[in-house]
């Protein structure tokens, strides 16, 4: 079951197929943004995994902190 709400879905089904196109640092921005705005840990826990799965967290522009 996913954690996410319908507006982190919605900006993830838009934000992910962009990566491919606008690259990677397009993503790090786009995910670190979603991972500071949520509300629950498990959302930022959901949001954190799929930046792994895609590779920008070692990006510079990956700033969650």
């Amino acid at each position: 079951m996913t954690t996410l709400n319908k507006s982190q879905q919605r900006d993830l089904a838009r934000t992910l197929p962009m990566i491919a196109h606008l690259g990677k640092d397009f993503g790090a921005r786009a995910l670190s943004a979603l991972h500071r705005s949520a509300m629950k840990k498990s959302q930022q826990d959901e949001i954190l995994a799929i930046a792994l799965a895609y590779s920008v967290v070692s990006s510079d522009e990956f700033i969650i902190g």
